[in-house]
């Protein structure tokens, strides 16, 4: 099986309802109530979505990050935080109903959401395979400032063989990094799926390295992100020459997809000489074994860490947030 359908969902994304907001002086802090009026209303606009592409035939469909809203709760660092609970909650409510559509559409999917190992709460992509189990899963590794917070590091990048190919997972920060897509296709990985809140500072340029990752690395990145109007991206399929092969523009509650094959290997054009110089059509293959990593020793030089606020100074870029002088 090499021609697969691919796809992405741009879901809408609520707004929180005052009186279960974090950061409302009306916030009602009961787990099961934010879990009923909101939580699950959020997860059903993405359950919603995954059943359009099951039905539409998709092989695999990525949500974007974090679907279920508990995220807006990152933030809360009171001593009577709901954060830890809600992941905990949660966790099984998603887990059970991305499994039910992969099994009913024999579809894979990959979930993003926030779950809880060992007492640790990481930013996850399962993967749930046609039959609905759980067949892999991702830790976010490269975390924002604000997710340092209550929020632990994964500390590997995996490949995972499904039965059309290999893939890789990022989740968005983590593409700011050339770095991780460059290890996932060394590894193997053919497609690189992307569940993400954003993917650059703003749009032009996000796409850009989208792009730039896809074609440097000879892999296809396919990315979700939810609808926001005003926020940088958009859903997407870029093939492994960097071209866009299909987006959600700025559509609410959209499917983007495309279909692929991925015995159709990156070779070089036609015109192209090196062809025959260097033994082989395949240009991902020749470029990777192009390479010099004698010469890039400093990529792997061990990073000063930055300095997390302690509790005080949380509490008061907290403070400010909520009077409208930063935004986090």
């Amino acid at each position: 099986m090499s021609r697969i359908k691919i796809a992405a969902i741009q879901p809408g994304r609520m707004q929180v309802p005052q009186e279960y907001s974090p950061i409302s002086k009306a916030y009602k802090n009961d787990i099961n109530a934010i879990i009923e009026n909101y939580v699950k209303k959020q997860l059903d606009i993405t359950y919603r979505l995954l059943e359009k592409a099951g039905s539409e035939k998709c092989d695999i469909v990525t949500t974007c990050e974090e679907a279920t809203g508990v995220g807006d709760y990152l933030l809360d660092i009171s001593e009577n935080t709901v954060f830890p609970g809600l992941v905990e909650s949660v966790q099984p409510l998603a887990e059970t109903g991305y499994s039910a559509i992969a099994k009913k559409y024999s579809m894979y999917i990959i979930g993003c959401y926030l779950a809880k190992f060992d007492g640790k709460i990481y930013n996850i992509a399962s993967i749930f395979d046609r039959k609905g189990n759980i067949v892999g899963q991702y830790r976010k590794t490269h975390l924002p400032a604000n997710e340092k917070w209550q929020i632990e590091s994964g500390d590997s990048l995996d490949v995972f063989e499904l039965d059309f190919g290999k893939i890789g997972i990022c989740i968005c920060y983590d593409m700011m990094f050339p770095e991780t897509v460059r290890v996932l296709a060394l590894k193997g990985a053919e497609i690189i799926f992307h569940p993400t809140f954003g993917y650059g500072w703003y749009d032009a340029i996000g796409e850009a390295a989208l792009k730039t990752r896809a074609n440097d690395n000879g892999v296809y990145i396919v990315t979700a992100k939810n609808y926001v109007f005003n926020a940088a991206g958009k859903s997407s399929v870029i093939d492994y020459w960097g071209h866009v092969v299909a987006d959600a523009g700025f559509a609410k509650d959209a499917i983007v997809s495309g279909e692929i094959d991925l015995s159709i290997k990156k070779n070089f054009p036609d015109w192209h000489s090196n062809s025959c110089m260097t033994g082989t059509v395949y240009l991902t293959e020749a470029m990777r074994k192009e390479r010099r990593p004698e010469l890039y020793s400093e990529i792997c030089e061990a990073s000063e860490k930055l300095r997390i606020p302690d509790k005080e100074e949380k509490l008061k870029i907290l403070e400010a947030i909520n009077r409208g002088e930063c935004h986090w």
